[in-house]
């Protein structure tokens, strides 16, 4: 009886392999195992950035809430996370929305109020999305340079579902990560004998040692030397690009607030002329191209702007505004080169040595007793 169960299983597993849920198993066809996007960021960094985002941003508004409102049993937290864009776009839209497009229905003292501040918290809450992300690569982008650890190195995970109906063939999903997503359990093992770092099964390791200034010695075993070491500069990264991006972001929205902003022409419709149309109009319109220069160039007028609001945010007429100004932007640069200084001096670079001198002071010959 044992003997006939046994081949049972073994005839079971067998139709497993050949057959998956009543449909022939895709997920052969599919991507088997998770993998580092380091090629693709290499070669197309923007364009790999851009698809990822475009990828999450999609399912948050279409995909996952369908399997959250159906009970789906494959709906995870990585999904749940990815929804929190949803509420983050739609809440910014209507911060720049709530004035712009109701001024039309105020009196015209009230309408041209409405307009000066709408403008503000437009520009206020673009400035507050682009500074918070650009500003984390003031940290990020220097300790990839100085040890090679990407700290936004993404991979793709492969998903297998569970089958939710009978012969459903969707059972492979993917999901976008970071390598480093997690500084408790990062993705080692999607490192080890990639052929993006070497030949070698521990290249990637190897490399970030000899950048941290281990000896070729000391890295015989570089994975178990160096994991520790990533570790640090994991957490000093992370710590330092959060705080200041915080700092960044609430500067920027601060030079949103200030009066050179109420000036600025935002309607597309009076905005007739990029800048290479403008330099075809002036050789047209001769003696008119006065009147076409007042149009010349959105990104032109946005930076003389940007320079006059930064100065009146540093340099505000009252005296609680001009401290407040230059505290928020001393902290915002401040935590920036402090987070460098941090992460890019070495404080273990001499460890090795200490650790191999320490060890050097027993004498191997002697016998030793341990109690």
């Amino acid at each position: 009886m044992v003997y006939s169960l046994g081949i049972q299983n073994q005839n079971i597993n067998t139709l497993r392999k050949q057959v998956s849920f009543g449909k022939e198993d895709k997920k052969s066809k599919c991507e088997n195992k998770d993998r580092l996007l380091i090629e693709e960021k290499k070669k197309h960094p923007v364009s790999t950035a851009v698809k990822i985002q475009t990828d999450k941003l999609v399912n948050a508004f279409t995909k996952y809430p369908q399997k959250g409102l159906e009970g789906s049993k494959n709906a995870n937290f990585y999904e749940f996370l990815t929804m929190g864009t949803v509420p983050y776009l739609i809440g910014s839209a209507a911060m720049i929305s709530v004035f712009n497009l109701a001024s039309k229905f105020f009196s015209t003292p009230d309408a041209v109020s409405a307009c000066k501040l709408g403008k503000k918290m437009g520009i206020g809450v673009i400035a507050y999305g682009i500074l918070k992300n650009i500003s984390k690569k003031f940290i990020e982008v220097p300790v990839n340079l100085r040890y090679g650890i990407d700290v936004n190195l993404p991979y793709k995970k492969v998903i297998n579902e569970l089958p939710e109906e009978r012969n459903k063939d969707n059972l492979v999903s993917y999901e976008y990560h970071k390598a480093y997503e997690s500084v408790d359990f990062p993705r080692w093992d999607l490192f080890y004998d990639n052929e993006a770092y070497g030949k070698e099964r521990t290249a990637y390791y190897k490399q970030v040692g000899k950048k941290m200034g281990i000896s070729d010695e000391d890295l015989e075993h570089a994975d178990q030397k160096v994991k520790p070491l990533i570790k640090e500069k994991l957490i000093q990264t992370k710590l330092f690009s959060t705080l200041s991006s915080y700092f960044w972001a609430a500067t920027g929205v601060g030079i949103a607030m200030q009066k050179p902003w109420e000036n600025m022409t935002l309607n597309p419709k009076k905005r007739i002329l990029n800048y290479k149309n403008y330099k075809q109009a002036v050789k047209q319109a001769g003696d008119k191209a006065k009147n076409v220069a007042k149009y010349e160039n959105i990104f032109k007028e946005f930076g003389k702007n940007f320079v006059k609001s930064f100065k009146e945010f540093i340099n505000n007429e009252r005296k609680s505004l001009r401290i407040a100004g230059r505290t928020l932007f001393g902290a915002a640069v401040g935590l920036t080169l402090l987070g460098n200084f941090v992460t890019l001096l070495n404080f273990n670079k001499g460890k090795g040595s200490r650790e191999k001198a320490a060890v050097s002071l027993i004498d191997e010959s002697k016998e030793k007793v341990v109690c």
